[in-house]
């Protein structure tokens, strides 16, 4: 899928914006090449505020100096994997404690819009995801569903309504991750999740590297889940991923 494929509905003005929580485990700093001296050509350490499919917001310490258009480059890493996009500042906006950079990215590099692709859709896969459907499967085993943009979607078990998690089914973007039964020892469930590719292929299994990207994919997505969803669930898919 291409970054224009990858495009929810926008307005004619700016893309959909993607929001990155403050606990996720994406990593990011960027390279500003500002006109001030103190700041050009040095890298500045951030968070990642939200992401787009042709940008992205970061906060920084308000020590950098900036103006909108310098040209600047952001470095995103997570799990071992790290990705430069190069871009230039729309605009940069200082508050009481920090500054926020927003980027444009430019895309002309060969390749870069692939390997910006997987950060971004993990993070639109977890962060659009709302409460669905909920009710009772059998005796002893209520279900509870999320929902999300395009087609992820999470899955969780419970013994009773607001009881104990049973289980999760979690469908990202590319792979999907489940674990049948939660037991006591975190370590061992993590052990036990089940990796397949998200879209078809059902009953095969993944080749060892695409194991490790399936457990990329979950580790990020599991990190960037709503706060609007219970803590119970946020904790067993973080510790598991």
């Amino acid at each position: 899928m291409s970054i224009e494929n990858a495009k929810a509905k926008e307005s004619k003005r700016k893309e959909v914006r993607y929001a990155v929580s403050d606990d996720c485990r994406l990593q990011a700093t960027i390279l500003l090449r500002s006109s001030d001296a103190a700041t050009a050509s040095k890298t500045w350490p951030g968070t990642m505020v939200d992401m787009s499919s042709k940008g992205a917001h970061i906060q920084i310490s308000l020590g950098a100096v900036a103006y909108t258009g310098d040209s600047c480059v952001l470095t995103l890493s997570h799990g071992g994997v790290k990705t430069d996009v190069r871009g230039s500042l729309a605009h940069y906006v200082c508050s009481a404690r920090y500054s926020v950079c927003g980027v444009r990215f430019d895309f002309l590099s060969e390749g870069s819009d692939k390997a910006y692709l997987p950060y971004f859709k993990a993070i639109v896969a977890s962060s659009t995801l709302v409460a669905g459907a909920a009710g009772t499967e059998s005796p002893g085993r209520h279900r509870e569903e999320f929902v999300g943009s395009p087609h992820s979607k999470l899955v969780v078990w419970r013994d009773k309504p607001a009881g104990a998690l049973l289980g999760f089914d979690f469908t990202m973007a590319r792979y999907a991750a489940s674990l049948d039964t939660v037991g006591e020892d975190m370590f061992k469930n993590k052990e036990q999740v089940q990796f397949k590719s998200a879209t078809g292929s059902d009953g095969m299994a993944l080749s060892r590297s695409h194991e490790l990207d399936a457990r990329w994919e979950f580790s990020l997505a599991a990190s960037n889940l709503p706060k609007a969803i219970a803590p119970d669930i946020r904790r067993l898919l973080r510790l598991c991923s």
